[in-house]
């Protein structure tokens, strides 16, 4: 079913979608997570902001040439139908597994006014409260949640701005040399595990192609809000992250559930009613992941209807309602979600949300690698090595393509063989669909003849 144009999103709100899906989605814990590694990580923010720009236009000029509904999943399979298949089961999984960690940053920030939802289980349940509530918003249309994702982008960034500006006036060299290397780490493997935290920051580049079905003007809209939503949030995590590591010692933030609160707690010390404004920063940081959190959830189902259009999934994920939102699809996800949420509360036995939320962006970024290789490969292979005057977009796809192969150097040893294990499982389920396929095929010629 056709989506209302009054339903699909313009470049504004898919620009605030892009950037909204990525800052939602990585900034809000982002800080704890590097001071644990250390102020080194400025090296990979950098290297991660221009594999990440690199992406971008990779996804841009796709967007621009052959908009499809998908994204990645629809263009991996343009190179090879089995990467196709490959890319549509891990790009659906990776993301609502993603979700996950996004629902717990939002609640991790919601503990500054309720302290209990530091326990893990009561976290769970308050996720999966919230998980439920925004599967409601998501099946009233794409354009709920583009306004929401508006106002959540705009909020988040007052704190965020502030922080990665006025805090410079906090910003204490010595102790951002101090922070440098956290005592038993190389700086090797510091900067490679930065990168992978990095990278998950910029997950959701692809956001606007992947809604293609839900834009309007595609061939426009989907490169100018992919550019510029990578561009902002970009240069709003290098700013803010590296005035949080000049302002605190790394175990301090490292030990925080609510960065920016400790970094405007600290910043307005001084400014009336100053014990008010953690509170307040968490409470917009809250409702800006939160927000985020739908906007993903509205992504994984257009994958996931996308997938199901493919063969890859079943045919349920693409029934779409009168406003194109895959309904059943959206709710399956949500049970899924569900239900790991529930694993991991039993799982975690009394640990941190901080180290359910490490866990979980690991297996969320090994996932989404493989179909964003494959996306560069497509762009490479559209214009071949011999193409003078493409320069830009040779260029681009061979750093984004060596950006996912740094990525995957950085991973742990077991979170890497688990990734390749998935992989090459993806390719028995396809091998077993492509002979149901050609049975049928066989069948049909003997019937027609």
């Amino acid at each position: 079913m056709a989506t209302a144009e009054h339903k699909k999103m313009g470049v504004i709100a898919c620009t605030a979608v892009v950037a909204g899906n990525m800052m939602g989605s990585g900034i809000a814990l982002l800080p704890a997570n590097l001071a644990a590694i250390g102020s080194i990580s400025l090296i990979g923010w950098g290297v991660a902001l221009v594999g990440a720009l690199a992406l971008a236009y990779v996804f841009a000029r796709l967007g621009m040439e052959d908009p499809q509904e998908g994204g990645p999943i629809a263009y991996s399979g343009e190179v090879a139908p089995i990467l196709g298949y490959q890319s549509g089961l891990l790009y659906y999984h990776a993301n609502w597994i993603g979700n996950i960690a996004i629902a717990i940053t939002g609640v991790d920030y919601l503990s500054i006014f309720f302290p209990i939802l530091q326990d893990p289980l009561y976290s769970g349940i308050t996720s999966i409260i919230i998980i439920w509530i925004f599967t409601g918003i998501n099946i009233l249309g794409a354009d709920w949640i583009g306004r929401l994702v508006s106002v959540g982008v705009v909020l988040l960034l007052i704190p965020v701005i502030i922080t990665g500006t006025a805090g410079w006036a906090f910003f204490d060299m010595a102790q951002f040399n101090s922070n440098w290397l956290v005592e038993g780490q190389t700086s090797e493997s510091a900067i490679l595990a930065a990168i992978i935290l990095c990278i998950w920051s910029f997950i959701g580049v692809e956001s606007a192609s992947v809604n293609t079905a839900v834009v309007k003007n595609p061939k426009r809209t989907i490169p100018i809000s992919t550019m510029v939503g990578t561009a902002v949030a970009g240069v709003v995590y290098i700013l803010s992250c590296t005035t949080i590591s000049g302002m605190f010692p790394a175990s301090t933030v490292a030990a925080s559930g609510a960065p920016f609160s400790l970094a405007m707690g600290h910043i307005c010390a001084n400014i009336p009613y100053a014990e008010y404004v953690p509170k307040l920063v968490s409470a917009v940081t809250a409702f800006a992941c939160l927000a985020s959190l739908g906007s993903w959830m509205m992504l994984v189902s257009q994958a996931g209807c996308r997938a199901s259009n493919d063969g890859t999934l079943p045919k349920v994920f693409g029934n779409r309602n009168k406003h194109g939102v895959p309904v059943e699809g959206l709710v399956f996800s949500s049970i899924m979600m569900s239900v790991l949420l529930v694993v991991l509360m039993v799982l975690s036995k009394g640990g941190s949300t901080q180290s359910m939320f490490g866990n979980i962006i690991n297996i969320a970024v090994l996932l989404t690698l493989p179909p964003y290789f494959y996306s560069a490969l497509n762009l490479l292979r559209r214009y071949g090595f011999k193409a003078k005057k493409a320069w830009l977009q040779l260029t681009s796809a061979l750093l984004a393509c060596g950006f996912c192969l740094i990525a995957l150097s950085g991973a742990a040893k077991d979170a890497l063989i688990g990734c390749m294990v998935v992989m090459l499982c993806t390719f028995i389920f396809y091998v077993g669909k492509d002979r149901s396929d050609f049975e049928k095929k066989v069948r049909a010629e003997k019937e027609a003849s």
